[in-house]
């Protein structure tokens, strides 16, 4: 190989980190096991398929209810039309550690702090700020532990729909 080669093979490699660098920097996690506030009941459960966990519809409480190897996660959503996703609970299967490290590991993962933070060990509640109007919430007790995110807006319309 002569110069002009390895000049043009070492700027692709560096142009190729760069922009791996910066897609993975502007990349901000908003959903839970791939589930997103806002998608469709019928996008949720292509998730639940795709993912191989047991999955049962719930029409009578609007709820798609999945096994997964993390623990039972439980899918809201609005009745007629597109069935939009209000929020989804985690209650994690095995949950070993304090809610104050598994909050960081949350926190890592989502780049953001809590933006609040309730109670004390061992029964505390952190919520996330996560992305206009959806929030993150992990509810630690001596018994369960659950994550749950939702949108507000569509929170307060499946409530609506109840009454």
């Amino acid at each position: 190989m002569n110069r002009i080669q390895i000049g043009v093979i070492a700027t692709a490699v560096f142009l190729v980190v760069v922009i791996f660098g910066l897609t993975r920097q502007s990349y901000e996690k908003h959903d839970l096991l791939g589930v997103i506030p806002g998608m469709t009941h019928k996008q949720a459960e292509s998730v639940g398929k795709a993912r191989k966990w047991g999955c049962q519809d719930q029409p009578a409480t609007r709820e798609l209810v999945c096994a997964t190897g993390q623990g039972k996660f439980s899918i809201a959503y609005l009745s007629g039309g597109d069935q939009q996703v209000t929020g989804a609970t985690l209650r994690l299967a095995d949950a070993t550690g304090s809610a104050q490290s598994l909050a960081d590991g949350i926190s890592e993962q989502y780049r953001k702090k809590p933006s609040s933070i309730e109670g004390q060990e061992p029964a505390m509640t952190f919520t996330w700020d996560i992305d206009k109007g959806v929030k993150l919430t992990m509810r630690k007790t001596a018994d369960a532990t659950d994550i749950s995110i939702g949108n507000d807006e569509l929170q307060k319309r499946r409530e609506s729909e109840k009454q």
